[in-house]
Parts: C-alpha cells; structure tokens; sequence
C-alpha cells in the first residue's frame, strides 16, 4: 500500500533483508543491463477478539507472512506492492476475511481500536471462546527477463464453520514496463477465452458445462485470476466461484497447441502475444 505500510510492519515482525544480486537480461529492447533486487522477509502474528452480529464472541489466530518486494530493477516497486496489497484484499473478501485483513494490514488498529468490533488479546480467555484462525502468504513463484509472478495464498477457518476456506490469488508484474498485468491488457476475444476456458477445464478436469456454477445468462464467468507461465496462461477460479467446494480450485492452461495460430492472434492482444512470447 505505500512504503509506511512496510515500515509499520517490519517495525512488528522479524524482517530479514536480502539481495538477490545481479541476473543478465537477454531481451535487447531492455534499457537496463541487469536486475537488482531486494525483499523482506516478513511476519505478523495477532490474536484478537471479534464480535459478530448475534454478539457472540470469536476469537481470531491471524499469520500473515510475505516474501515482500522492496526494490526491483534497482529502484523501489510502489506499482508492485499496491497490485499485491489489492490481491490480499480481493483474497480476503473470497475468504470473508475482509475486516480481519484490514485489521491486520492497518497498524493505527494495534492503539486505538478498542471502540471497534476487534481488540487485541493474548490469549482465548474463555473455556467458552472459538478460534477462528486466518493465516495470508506471500510468495514469490517465479521471476524471468520479463515476468515476476507472485501467488498470494490464503487459508481460513472461521468457528464453527464445516470447512475452512482457501484460496491463491495472483499477481503477473511486468517488468519491463513496471506494471501488474490485467486480464483486459492480454485478452482480446472474451466470447473465444470462455470456450477456450471450457475446452480446458474439460481436458484438465473432464468437467462438463453442467458441472459447474454457470449464471442465468449462460455464460462462464471471465477469471478474476490469471498468471502466465511461459508460453501458458492458466485462468484461475477460486474455491465456489464456478464449482462446489468438493471440486475445488479450478486451474485452466490455455496452451497454444489448443487454437490454431489464427485463433490464437483473435485472442490475446499484440501485448499480450508478447508477453507469452508466441511465435507461429
């Protein structure tokens, strides 16, 4: 969210600082010769109580811990760690952890919230009292001449619930031109991405149309996930987004060998054919 961010939570966790050096770039249109990077490791643990509507009291095990970008390309990455901050939002709203993320990530919370719905504890003070336990990862997957993926992982159990609920959400960082990749930059054809889409969840998961969360006007949900590997862009659904619980995340590559070369350029963008790097 902004440097202060940073600042306020490695003021409360145990932050290890490291350099990943230098790495050549091949690509020639690069300006820069190579990549100098810094991350912190970083960890937050809270316990707090939290009220809900009926005023019953819950009790929460929040963890937040994160491979965090502080300098990339040898100059600080605020695009980076905005689109990251967003993703933990958009993942805690998945996992109805919303208000607790915000308690988490804002740090005036840990003085002076005592008025509001959550208060810091050190312990479940009750016989009576649920836990309720949250726990957000950030992790770096990979890193190119190019790319910068970061999935964003997060579980949760909320007391009394049947299940816990998990989720990866992702961020695709653009090196080059220092920004987070959007699913409308690399898209063109969203009618061929969604048949596309079932082609694979069919190859990948041998669902059919009718095994999955389709709205009234037939049409499947465009991902509001998506990170790109190689040639391959896989389209993300999170847990109940598209099918039960049973079945899971939904991870579905699109291939190249899947769309003839015509189809191929009718669906990504020029930027997007760049960014997976497709030749015929």
């Amino acid at each position: 969210m902004k440097k202060i961010l940073i600042i306020a939570l490695a003021a409360i966790a145990v932050a290890t600082m490291c350099s990943c050096g230098q790495k050549s770039l091949s690509s020639p249109e690069q300006e820069i010769d190579s990549t100098l990077c810094q991350f912190s490791n970083i960890k937050v643990e809270k316990m707090f109580s939290y009220y809900d509507e009926e005023r019953d009291t819950l009790y929460f095990n929040n963890t937040f811990t994160a491979f965090w970008p502080e300098v990339i390309n040898g100059k600080p990455c605020t695009a980076l760690q905005q689109a990251l901050l967003s993703a933990m939002v958009d993942s805690a709203e998945l996992n109805q952890l919303d208000m607790v993320t915000d308690f988490l990530l804002d740090p005036s919370n840990y003085t002076d919230y005592d008025a509001k719905r959550f208060t810091p504890v050190t312990s479940v003070k009750d016989d009576d009292g649920k836990l309720s336990t949250s726990e957000v990862k950030v992790i770096m997957e990979k890193m190119t001449d190019r790319l910068l993926t970061y999935r964003l992982s997060t579980n949760s159990y909320m007391a009394g619930a049947a299940h816990g609920i998990y989720a990866n959400n992702y961020v695709t960082y653009d090196l080059k031109n220092e920004k987070a990749v959007a699913l409308e930059d690399v898209i063109a054809d969203t009618t061929l991405l969604r048949n596309t889409i079932l082609r694979s969840i069919k190859q990948e998961y041998d669902y059919d149309k009718d095994q999955l969360f389709i709205p009234d006007n037939g049409l499947l949900p465009l991902p509001r996930d998506f990170f790109i590997d190689d040639l391959v862009l896989h389209a993300v659904y999170q847990v109940y987004e598209i099918a039960s619980y049973a079945q899971g995340m939904i991870i579905a590559p699109i291939y190249p060998y899947m769309l003839k070369p015509e189809e191929m350029k009718r669906l990504f963008t020029p930027y997007g054919l760049e960014l997976i790097d497709y030749t015929e």
